[in-house]
Parts: structure tokens; sequence; C-alpha cells
């Protein structure tokens, strides 16, 4: 597997690092904030792209374990 970067976007409300897998021909998309991240991947560019300008849902659902400390 060969995977070139592609790029890296910094939007106001998230960042999305770039990736291609050139034997695949799958786009790699990372996308984070401080606090979440997603890993995505699409054959298709027009998903992709979708998925790199839409931020991260406002609500959040999150799994916490008995012993878990409150942040």
């Amino acid at each position: 597997m060969t995977i070139h970067a592609l790029g890296y976007i910094q939007f106001k409300t998230h960042s999305v690092s770039i990736s291609r897998d050139c034997d695949h021909l799958r786009i790699y998309c990372f996308k984070h904030t401080v606090d979440r991240c997603d890993l995505e991947s699409f054959t298709d560019i027009e998903l992709a792209a979708e998925y790199i300008l839409a931020p991260f849902p406002s609500i959040v659902y999150e799994l916490q374990f008995p012993g878990d400390q409150p942040e």
C-alpha cells in the first residue's frame, strides 16, 4: 500500500488531514478537533469533499465506565 499525503485543511470548527492510497484508489480523511477525532475513507471524491467540509455534530454521546473521572 502506497499512501501519499495530499494536504491539511484547517477550518474554524475542525481540521482535516487528507491522504490517498494510490494502490486501491481510496481517499483517507482524518478529521479532528481538540477533543474529538474521526477517520473515514472514500472512493467517491464528492462524498469525501462533503465529509471534509462538514463540522462535527454539536451533540456528543460518550460512554463512561465505573471509576472514570467526569471532565
